[in-house]
């Protein structure tokens, strides 16, 4: 269970930095990159630490969770990979020997690209939100079936979802991820974490979304 605790923390904290890399304006370029370059670190230690997933793949049975989730890691592998080339393409601090003169173009795929790795990784979450609860239940000793706590958390994931849908579009996410060029801007002197909390109430939207959208697959199934 410890190895699932670390990879349940990584998980959030890859979440966290993607969020922090959004804050372009908020950082200097230079925090900006070393942000980017610890959440490709982290990339690359979590499928260190799910090799025996991949191995196992083609054994499993596929159902629409197992789809689900394969689709949004083979999506998830792309846009990182975008993500890894642009952002070498355009880096002024770490790898300036990479870098291409202007380049805005790439500027903007490497944002566009950014946003929906944001969205993947809301969706991945929610493919595998009973692992996490199954965690955070162990974690703090909750084993035991409780209807008052479990309503709570549900009453919770309705009240970030609701959160979650006026963030898409105060944040004006829709645009982002169709590449349309918005004049929004955050404004950090009047309000730091609320950039985070509407990004984090998008996140925990999206995977609640998920969730309960695979959850209400798996029960059309049993109840035919």
């Amino acid at each position: 269970m410890n190895v699932f605790r670390l990879r349940l923390l990584l998980d959030f904290l890859a979440v966290a930095l993607i969020i922090a890399c959004l804050a372009y304006w908020w950082l200097d370029n230079l925090s900006h990159e070393l942000f980017g370059t610890a959440l490709f670190t982290l990339v690359i230690v979590h499928n260190v630490f799910n090799r025996r997933w991949y191995g196992g793949m083609t054994k499993r049975r596929m159902d629409a969770t197992r789809i689900v989730n394969l689709v949004t890691i083979v999506c998830l592998a792309i846009g990182m990979t975008v993500m890894l080339t642009t952002s070498l393409l355009v880096s002024r601090d770490l790898f300036p020997f990479t870098a291409l003169s202007g380049a805005f173009a790439v500027r903007e795929i490497h944002m566009f690209a950014g946003y929906w790795v944001l969205l993947i990784i809301a969706i991945h979450l929610g493919t595998r939100w009973d692992v996490v609860m199954n965690v955070f239940r162990t974690m703090f000793g909750m084993q035991t079936p409780n209807g008052v706590r479990a309503w709570s958390a549900r009453i919770l994931a309705l009240v970030v979802a609701v959160w979650g849908m006026k963030s898409l579009s105060e944040m004006a996410l829709g645009s982002k991820l169709m590449l349309t060029y918005s004049l929004d801007m955050w404004d950090f002197n009047e309000s730091t974490l609320g950039f985070f909390l509407n990004y984090g109430s998008i996140v925990g939207l999206f995977a609640a979304v998920t969730h309960y959208s695979l959850y209400s697959l798996k029960w059309i199934e049993v109840s035919r």
